[in-house]
């Protein structure tokens, strides 16, 4: 996937775009694209980057992964994290939906789902961090 739309599509038909509605999903995604040009994604997913609490995250956040490559761009910053190096990724249910960990040597990444699919978000995440 290498277009706004595509990368957005999957996120609906999946159930992982955080109930973002096609025009603002598209545009996230676009943008996401300025950051991340030239690469073809095999996975994708919205959600909110870098997550502590309604006051302290980084806002909605597009995410897609190509190879091992973890690519996320926030409202405020573009991030790539090499899943190789992840220690461990875990999701936990909360009672306002779910949440990822991603465990790194010198950070851990919080990621809110919301209500989606955190399975297959996590299945997508360990299969990309495989050696």
């Amino acid at each position: 996937m290498n277009t706004a739309q595509e990368l957005y599509q999957f996120t609906k038909k999946y159930g992982i775009n955080y109930n973002t509605g096609e025009e603002k999903g598209t545009l996230l995604f676009q943008k996401f694209l300025q950051a991340y040009p030239k690469i073809n994604f095999s996975f994708s997913f919205i959600g909110f980057h870098k997550y502590e609490s309604v006051k302290k995250q980084e806002g909605l956040s597009a995410y897609a992964i190509s190879g091992s490559t973890l690519y996320v761009l926030s409202k405020q910053k573009a991030y790539k994290y090499n899943l190789y190096q992840c220690r461990a990724i875990t999701g936990k249910k909360k009672l306002n939906g779910i949440r990822l960990i991603l465990d790194f040597e010198n950070e851990t990444i919080k990621i809110n789902l919301g209500f989606a699919d955190g399975g297959i978000v996590l299945a997508a995440l360990k299969q990309a961090g495989k050696k």
